[in-house]
């Protein structure tokens, strides 16, 4: 992205002294922001490892924007590269810049705080992460921008923090959000409040993983607080088996997810293991080839509800599958 065909695009908040304003070369639609002083910033200093991120917090007000490109975006590289010119040209430090496959994939976007959906989507398979950090009379400023996209749109997220002398504006009011009819894999998923319905034919999981790119098996169940799958039959599982061995391209991620209820690494342990255990079923009860599932926990790090309701903690305790490759 050449500096000289730059449209400067600023989204300026009423007062100045922001730690960042981002030019992109063509307009988005900015989604929200939120504007959260007393508050901190974990910047990740390099790619997952082990299934954890290292990060250094810096403390002060907090800026969450994001925004969506349904035109002209010209691809998650090039985005980053020119956030990441624009940083070094305002003086700061780049502590990581990393793309999906280098930053640790699966493990790296849920070790980071990401804004829910319809705020922000994240391809597992095509990201970009950067983090950044200057040192100022007042005290460290810093930014984190995580780049994505959908089939259809680009997709940007970007925070940063500034020291609490520095008094904060008010925030910018968002444009309304945008009604989006995208029908490929990696189409905006549903409503942040809103679970994928239950599968029950091989149709019926074929149209939701193509669509969406994941869906929620609901009709699991485990013995309470273990990882223990019923000893029943499960009409998603055979659906989903069925689907997968359709064609030994096809490839999934089972992803376990937990409430807010104890500590993460307790939650993120009986998270893996129940989609472990659901990965067990389908090998050795359907058929299914190991090759082509693969088991991950998140805990309680990508909520689809409230944690404060049981109705909400309840859809949040959940096993989903998530198509990585195949058709």
């Amino acid at each position: 992205m050449k500096s000289g065909t730059l449209i400067t695009w600023l989204l300026l908040c009423p007062a100045t002294g922001w730690a960042f304003e981002p030019r992109f070369e063509t307009p988005g639609q900015l989604l929200g922001e939120d504007i959260l002083p007393q508050s901190v910033l974990s910047l990740a200093l390099e790619p997952a490892d082990d299934g954890t991120v290292a990060t250094i917090p810096v403390a002060g007000t907090l800026r969450k924007r994001s925004w969506r490109f349904s035109s002209g975006f010209p691809g998650t590289g090039s985005v980053n590269a020119e956030l990441a010119a624009q940083l070094l040209d305002e003086g700061y430090e780049l502590i990581l810049s990393c793309d999906a496959a280098g930053c640790g994939g699966f493990d790296f976007r849920f070790g980071i705080d990401v804004l829910l959906p319809p705020r922000m989507f994240v391809d597992l398979s095509d990201y970009f992460y950067l983090s950044a950090r200057l040192e100022t009379d007042q005290g460290p400023e810093a930014v984190a921008a995580l780049v994505s996209r959908t089939a259809q749109a680009g997709m940007v997220q970007i925070y940063d923090i500034r020291p609490d002398t520095v008094p904060a504006p008010r925030p910018t009011e968002p444009s309304a959000p945008p009604k989006v009819e995208e029908q490929s894999q990696f189409a905006p998923e549903p409503e942040a409040s809103t679970p994928v319905a239950t599968p029950e034919t091989v149709t019926d999981i074929t149209k939701t993983l193509g669509q969406s790119g994941h869906v929620v098996l609901s009709d699991l169940s485990f013995e309470t607080g273990a990882s223990k799958l019923a000893d029943a039959d499960f009409a998603s599982l055979a659906a989903l088996a069925a689907f997968l061995k359709d064609d030994p391209n096809r490839r999934i991620a089972l992803v376990g997810h937990t409430d807010s209820k104890g500590s993460l690494a307790a939650n993120t342990s009986l998270s893996q293991k129940r989609a472990a255990a659901v990965r067990t079923r389908l090998i050795n009860t359907h058929g299914v080839s190991k090759a082509q599932v693969e088991a991950q926990g998140a805990g309680y790090l990508a909520p689809i509800a409230t944690n404060l309701t049981e109705a909400g903690r309840t859809l949040n305790r959940r096993v989903e599958a998530v198509l990585l490759s195949g058709s």
